[in-house]
Protein backbone atom coordinates (compact mmCIF):
# COMPACT_ATOMS: atom_id res chain seq x y z
CA UNK A 1 0.00 0.00 0.00
CA UNK A 2 1.15 3.45 -0.87
CA UNK A 3 1.01 5.84 2.29
CA UNK A 4 -0.93 9.21 2.20
CA UNK A 5 1.72 10.94 4.59
CA UNK A 6 4.67 12.30 2.39
CA UNK A 7 5.78 14.94 4.35
CA UNK A 8 8.82 16.17 5.97
CA UNK A 9 8.89 14.00 9.25
CA UNK A 10 10.85 14.00 12.30
CA UNK A 11 10.69 11.33 14.77
CA UNK A 12 11.23 11.60 18.51
CA UNK A 13 11.85 9.02 21.53
CA UNK A 14 8.26 9.08 23.26
CA UNK A 15 10.24 9.14 26.81
CA UNK A 16 12.18 11.89 26.93
CA UNK A 17 11.25 13.62 23.19
CA UNK A 18 14.88 14.14 21.82
CA UNK A 19 15.03 13.84 17.60
CA UNK A 20 16.15 10.46 16.70
CA UNK A 21 16.27 11.45 13.03
CA UNK A 22 20.14 12.79 11.88
CA UNK A 23 19.90 13.65 8.22
CA UNK A 24 18.45 10.99 6.62
CA UNK A 25 18.50 8.44 8.98
CA UNK A 26 16.41 7.29 12.21
CA UNK A 27 19.08 6.33 14.80
CA UNK A 28 18.20 3.65 17.15
CA UNK A 29 20.73 1.62 19.74
CA UNK A 30 19.83 -1.99 19.68
CA UNK A 31 19.88 -5.77 20.80
CA UNK A 32 19.51 -8.72 19.21
CA UNK A 33 17.08 -10.94 21.86
CA UNK A 34 18.92 -14.13 20.86
CA UNK A 35 22.03 -13.54 21.95
CA UNK A 36 22.23 -10.21 23.49
CA UNK A 37 24.48 -8.32 20.78
CA UNK A 38 23.94 -4.73 21.04
CA UNK A 39 24.93 -2.28 17.75
CA UNK A 40 23.44 0.75 16.31
CA UNK A 41 20.47 0.87 13.41
CA UNK A 42 20.14 3.36 11.37
CA UNK A 43 16.60 3.25 9.25
CA UNK A 44 15.40 4.94 6.18
CA UNK A 45 12.82 7.84 7.44
CA UNK A 46 10.40 7.52 4.50
CA UNK A 47 7.29 5.41 5.59
CA UNK A 48 7.58 2.24 3.98
CA UNK A 49 11.27 2.20 3.05
CA UNK A 50 12.48 -0.49 5.00
CA UNK A 51 16.23 -0.45 4.08
CA UNK A 52 18.41 0.13 7.37
CA UNK A 53 22.14 0.66 7.75
CA UNK A 54 24.11 -1.15 10.36
CA UNK A 55 28.02 -2.50 11.17
CA UNK A 56 28.88 -5.92 9.64
CA UNK A 57 29.63 -6.82 13.07
CA UNK A 58 26.23 -6.14 13.85
CA UNK A 59 24.16 -8.84 11.57
CA UNK A 60 20.98 -8.86 11.64
CA UNK A 61 19.69 -11.94 9.65
CA UNK A 62 15.98 -12.27 8.78
CA UNK A 63 13.03 -13.57 11.11
CA UNK A 64 15.25 -12.18 13.98
CA UNK A 65 13.86 -10.48 16.57
CA UNK A 66 15.86 -6.82 17.60
CA UNK A 67 14.83 -4.73 20.86
CA UNK A 68 15.34 -1.09 20.32
CA UNK A 69 16.24 1.43 22.35
CA UNK A 70 16.44 5.44 22.23
CA UNK A 71 20.07 6.30 21.03
CA UNK A 72 19.33 9.32 23.44
CA UNK A 73 17.60 8.46 26.81
CA UNK A 74 18.20 4.37 26.10
CA UNK A 75 14.40 3.90 27.23
CA UNK A 76 13.37 0.31 25.85
CA UNK A 77 10.54 1.48 22.77
CA UNK A 78 8.86 -1.68 23.57
CA UNK A 79 4.67 -0.85 22.94
CA UNK A 80 3.60 -3.22 25.20
CA UNK A 81 -0.03 -1.93 25.01
CA UNK A 82 0.41 -3.42 21.44
CA UNK A 83 2.82 -6.43 21.59
CA UNK A 84 6.22 -7.15 22.81
CA UNK A 85 7.15 -7.38 18.79
CA UNK A 86 5.99 -3.68 18.41
CA UNK A 87 8.04 -0.74 18.87
CA UNK A 88 6.80 2.97 18.91
CA UNK A 89 8.07 6.27 18.49
CA UNK A 90 6.58 9.55 17.68
CA UNK A 91 6.24 11.23 14.37
CA UNK A 92 6.03 14.87 13.46
CA UNK A 93 4.80 15.87 10.15
CA UNK A 94 6.04 19.31 8.67
CA UNK A 95 3.09 21.11 10.25
CA UNK A 96 4.49 19.87 14.17
CA UNK A 97 1.57 17.70 14.00
CA UNK A 98 2.19 14.35 16.04
CA UNK A 99 1.55 10.69 14.90
CA UNK A 100 2.55 7.14 16.26
CA UNK A 101 4.33 5.40 14.51
CA UNK A 102 4.51 1.41 15.06
CA UNK A 103 6.68 -1.09 13.50
CA UNK A 104 7.61 -4.38 14.11
CA UNK A 105 11.00 -5.81 15.54
CA UNK A 106 11.04 -9.07 13.79
CA UNK A 107 13.83 -8.01 10.74
CA UNK A 108 12.06 -9.14 7.18
CA UNK A 109 8.60 -8.26 8.94
CA UNK A 110 7.99 -5.41 6.91
CA UNK A 111 4.96 -3.66 8.76
CA UNK A 112 4.50 -0.01 9.84
CA UNK A 113 1.01 1.69 11.16
CA UNK A 114 -0.09 5.27 11.75
CA UNK A 115 -1.96 6.41 14.46
CA UNK A 116 -3.24 9.11 15.69
CA UNK A 117 -5.57 9.49 18.91
CA UNK A 118 -7.46 5.74 18.29
CA UNK A 119 -7.32 5.38 14.73
CA UNK A 120 -5.13 3.74 12.21
CA UNK A 121 -3.88 6.50 9.48
CA UNK A 122 -2.00 4.51 7.32
CA UNK A 123 -0.07 1.34 7.04
CA UNK A 124 2.40 -0.05 5.23
CA UNK A 125 4.35 -2.90 4.49
CA UNK A 126 3.68 -6.30 3.49
CA UNK A 127 2.57 -8.51 6.88
CA UNK A 128 -0.10 -5.70 7.50
CA UNK A 129 -2.41 -8.55 7.81
CA UNK A 130 -0.30 -10.86 10.19
CA UNK A 131 -0.42 -7.30 12.87
CA UNK A 132 -3.63 -5.90 12.25
CA UNK A 133 -4.22 -8.37 14.92
CA UNK A 134 -2.77 -6.68 17.33
CA UNK A 135 -4.42 -2.63 16.65
CA UNK A 136 -7.49 -4.22 16.42
CA UNK A 137 -8.64 -4.34 20.13
CA UNK A 138 -6.98 -0.93 20.27
CA UNK A 139 -7.25 1.04 17.34
CA UNK A 140 -10.08 1.86 14.61
CA UNK A 141 -9.08 1.82 11.26
CA UNK A 142 -9.53 4.84 8.83
CA UNK A 143 -12.07 4.10 6.43
CA UNK A 144 -11.36 7.11 4.73
CA UNK A 145 -7.79 6.61 3.38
Amino acid sequence: MTGSIRLKKNFQCPFCRSYLRIWNNIIFSAKKRKNGEQGLILLHPELGNYSCINHPSFNIEEGEIVDFFCSVCHEDLTADKVHDHIVKIIMLDDEHREFDLYFTKIAGDYTTFVTKEDIIIDEYGEKISDYLKYFSNKFKRNINR
